[in-house]
């Protein structure tokens, strides 16, 4: 009674303790415990600690940390760590150091825990489960990362002594099921041990460290690199798993916002120089597809047999291609056109209504297409007349929107 009593007032103190400063978005809770009282010291967990606490708040987290915490200590941050998460959006719990499973069960480890019985283990340990239920009710998402079970001799005197009493230990963390929008990360598979390192760092927090930095990489994506990163270091040996129940996609670095490309300014129409063309100062806005109607309607549908070269001229890029012809100069264009024209004595064509469409692909390209209705009176011979379907592609040039390429199919 008296440790269901204890483990009771802890959850409620933990739940309800006052938030004294509001959370910013982003909130971790970091520890490290390596100097064990009873289990000697570890090479790497507060360095893997301190480095990933560190990377954290370059990422935007509020860092509540602690390192080589005994088990009181630890009950404190984890008070800090729940004012921290009033209001927060996202909570963080990343441990490094001793942890063992018994009954199915996880627990991280004080470094006063010295563990030479299994009933005193909710007495000297903390519950990770305790830990993720407290996230899990007050932030919207969870993310834990446990960088535990390295070599532990309490797991090997714990799954001893257990034997006798009915509850199985091991030296690896069990499996853990969080809430919705939760996402659990161990460093090894259940049920193995975890390597310290030979380094500064522990192969699983090596690999976060690399990678919890690289903009736009989700979470799940993340922790694919991170684990083929351990598979590496540990030719195979050590193999992280994960549990992923978030409901929208998490990244630790946004990816760069590629600022828009500049807007291109168009040159201006030029000023009306030619019979029918009208003058672009009448127009309130000479947006692309208003200068495109403007040379379809004011130039390309006034073409006339004796004012072709001008027309042309205005009309045309330097490279172009006419009706399957292509002209490598103005010159060539000109000539061709005026060639083909002089067997005409009249060539009118109007708009038919309704049917002209412009599209601007960007500042440099559009196409246009619409219906002509023609009438054609050739020097000798009778006049005859049609409707057919235009397409001209225009791009820009430093004189403004120039026909690059024409075509048309006749309707009737």
């Amino acid at each position: 009674m008296f440790l269901l009593t204890r483990i009771l007032v802890l959850a409620a103190a933990l739940l309800f303790l006052p938030a004294a400063n509001a959370a910013t978005g982003r909130v971790a809770l970091v520890i490290g415990n390596a100097k064990y009282a009873a289990a000697g010291t570890l090479a790497n967990p507060v360095n893997d600690a301190e480095d990933i606490a560190a990377r954290l708040r370059q990422l935007g987290f509020k860092v509540v940390d602690g390192y080589d915490l005994g088990k009181r200590d630890m009950e404190l941050k984890i008070g800090e760590f729940a004012d921290a998460l009033e209001g927060a959006e996202t909570g963080l719990f990343y441990y490094a150091g001793h942890g063992v499973a018994v009954g199915g069960r996880n627990f991280v480890l004080p470094v006063d825990a010295h563990l030479d019985q299994p009933a005193k283990l909710k007495l000297e340990a903390m519950s990770a489960d305790d830990i993720v239920e407290l996230m899990g009710q007050q932030v919207k998402t969870s993310l834990i990362i446990l960088d535990a079970c390295r070599n532990n001799p309490f797991a090997r005197s714990l799954s001893t002594l257990a034997k006798t009493r009915g509850v199985q230990a091991s030296e690896g963390l069990a499996e853990m099921e969080g809430a919705s929008g939760s996402f659990i990360a161990f460093s090894t598979k259940p049920g193995y041990t975890a390597m310290d390192g030979s380094g500064r760092n522990s192969p699983f927090a090596a690999a976060l460290l690399k990678r919890m930095g690289e903009p736009g990489v989700e979470i799940g994506e993340m922790m694919r690199k991170v684990r083929n990163d351990v598979l590496a270091a540990t030719h195979d040996f050590q193999r992280p798993q994960w549990s992923d129940d978030l409901p929208e996609s998490f990244s630790f670095k946004p990816a760069a916002v590629v600022p828009p490309a500049p807007v291109k300014a168009l040159p201006p129409v030029r000023i009306a120089s030619l019979p029918g063309e009208v003058d672009p100062r009448v127009i309130p806005e000479v947006t692309p597809e208003a200068a495109i109607e403007h040379l379809i309607t004011g130039l390309y549908l006034k073409t006339t047999p004796d004012k072709i070269e001008a027309y042309v001229r205005r009309m045309y890029a330097e490279k172009s291609n006419s009706f399957g012809y292509g002209f490598a100069t103005l010159d060539a264009l000109v000539a061709g056109k005026v060639a083909y024209l002089a067997q005409y004595k009249a060539w009118d064509t109007t708009l038919v209504p309704g049917t002209l469409q412009v599209t601007v692909f960007d500042a440099n390209a559009a196409t246009a297409t619409f219906n002509q209705h023609w009438h054609i009176t050739p020097k000798t011979g009778t006049a005859f007349e049609g409707v057919a379907r235009a397409t001209l592609e225009f791009i820009m040039t430093p004189d403004g929107w120039r026909i690059s390429k024409e075509s048309s199919v006749a309707v009737k």
